[in-house]
């Protein structure tokens, strides 16, 4: 081996020359207009909404809408409609929110039933050919803000609809979902439906859910989150009032320090939720590595010298001519930043801490794994569809059509990172007596504060619901 008189001890081997380069300039002279639109429809959408998500991060969620509005181009697709109306939803806009959301409940039907045409769009060009059909626990997330909006509407009745759809949907995704998914329901959701029951009056309906979150919270394994004290109170306290001794034996001895909320008389009741930080979008994991030719021509060796680490490449013979450039690309979810430490909340004279009770970070990630085997089998068929399409252009027309068609087809891979980017990371919930009357609220948590008013009626369950950052 020649050694570089520049070079101290053993210099690493030589890359290997790549043949085709007068051929992919001229190619790329050709593709370059086409080239350019394909990179800018091709741009993953978690790197789209990211000044988006800065926006709503300052706690400026008008400035978000009008990003948004202009990232949009005018398309209303799912992502689009979820984002929307949440943003709606925090601008304070309750009318233009339960729009939004309906429209995406309206689209998350139109599209349960798969289209043949679209997916086999996806093998053409990649999964973002498809409309998006959101991932499960985001499909379900859309009540619970519909929900709140209703609640912060004072329509507490239309709330509890939206509590019904919630089990309804969650029921239907358990019974239709694969066997091999995790994620196939929701116990904060079930929780809060059981809230919204019994703030409608009907204990045994709230019981019933009660009982589901308290068995689905045991799974943390895969909701990351234990069940809340509160929800434990609740439980026993629908339990005594319906007068279910019997079946509250059990819980009764599995959580010995669980107590029903006792009301003094002049007190009422309130749900305080409160959303911290963003969840973690998907990203795009990328590779691209090369396909060589053997001396002779042949393909025989064609993973034996794949990698996509270019700076670690070691040839026997510098002399490999690159047939074809095979890339991929795989979403991922980025960590999950740990929840606000130690959130407190005051009002009416009193304090108290609140619990965890939705980890929306490890519910994104579940769903993502819960569906990856088809992710990876889409991937890997969609690029070898490009590699032999290339191989029949080259064939008729020439090598430069060919690469052309393998520049194209790599620009063409990215992952599907499409997903509601503007959900919090984290929903902190209490259930706490205090003095009926208009109350100020003041949740404290990692430096970062917010307050908001609420009217408690004796006896009477309220609702009120918050964002930090």
């Amino acid at each position: 081996m020649r050694r570089d008189s520049r070079c101290r001890g053993t210099c690493p081997p030589r890359r290997p020359r790549v043949k085709l380069a007068g051929l992919a300039r001229r190619a790329l002279r050709r593709g370059l207009p086409v080239l350019v639109l394909l990179l800018v429809a091709c741009t993953p959408y978690s790197s789209k909404v990211a000044k988006l998500r800065g926006d709503l991060a300052a706690g400026r969620p008008g400035d978000a809408l009008v990003r948004l509005d202009e990232l949009s181009g005018g398309k209303n697709g799912l992502p689009y409609l979820m984002e929307k109306g949440l943003l709606q939803y925090l601008a304070g806009d309750l009318d233009a929110c339960q729009e939004s959301f309906a429209a995406a409940q309206a689209t998350v039907e139109d599209l349960y039933t798969k289209s043949l045409s679209r997916e086999a769009a996806t093998l053409i060009f990649n999964d973002t050919a498809q409309a998006y059909q959101g991932e499960i626990f985001e499909r379900v997330w859309i009540h619970y803000y519909r929900a709140l909006a209703f609640l912060a509407a004072g329509e507490t009745a239309s709330a509890a609809v939206e509590g019904r759809a919630v089990t309804f949907d969650l029921q239907r995704f358990s019974d239709s979902g694969p066997d091999e998914a995790k994620y196939r329901n929701d116990p904060f959701l079930q929780y809060f439906a059981g809230l919204l029951y019994e703030a409608d009056g009907e204990l045994n309906d709230a019981w019933i859910n009660y009982r589901e979150a308290e068995r689905l919270y045991e799974a943390s394994e895969t909701y990351g989150v234990s069940a809340p004290d509160a929800l434990l109170s609740d439980l026993v306290g629908a339990g005594e009032r319906m007068g279910f001794e019997d079946l509250l034996a059990p819980y009764r001895e599995k959580y010995p320090d669980a107590e029903a909320m006792r009301l003094a008389e002049g007190e009422g009741e309130l749900v305080l939720l409160v959303s911290t930080g963003l969840v973690p979008p998907k990203v795009s994991n990328r590779m691209d590595f090369p396909i060589f030719k053997d001396r002779d021509g042949d393909r025989g060796n064609t993973w034996l010298y794949a990698s996509n680490a270019y700076d670690d490449w070691r040839f026997r013979a510098a002399d490999l001519e690159v047939d074809y450039i095979l890339s991929i690309a795989l979403p991922a979810v980025e960590g999950n930043p740990p929840p606000l430490r130690a959130p407190r909340w005051e009002a009416g004279g009193r304090r108290g801490r609140l619990e965890l009770g939705a980890d929306l970070g490890a519910l994104n990630k579940q769903c993502l794994e819960d569906r990856y085997g088809g992710v990876v089998v889409r991937t890997v068929a969609r690029a070898l569809i490009k590699y032999w399409g290339k191989e029949k252009i080259e064939e008729k027309k020439g090598e430069m059509a060919g690469l052309l068609v393998n520049i194209l087809g790599s620009a063409t891979e990215v992952a599907d990172t499409r997903g509601w980017t503007t959900l919090p990371a984290h929903v902190h919930v209490a259930r706490v007596a205090l003095p009926a009357g208009e109350q100020t609220v003041s949740v404290h948590a990692g430096g970062a504060q917010a307050s908001g008013r609420v009217e408690i009626r004796p006896g009477r369950l309220a609702f009120l619901a918050m964002r930090i950052y």
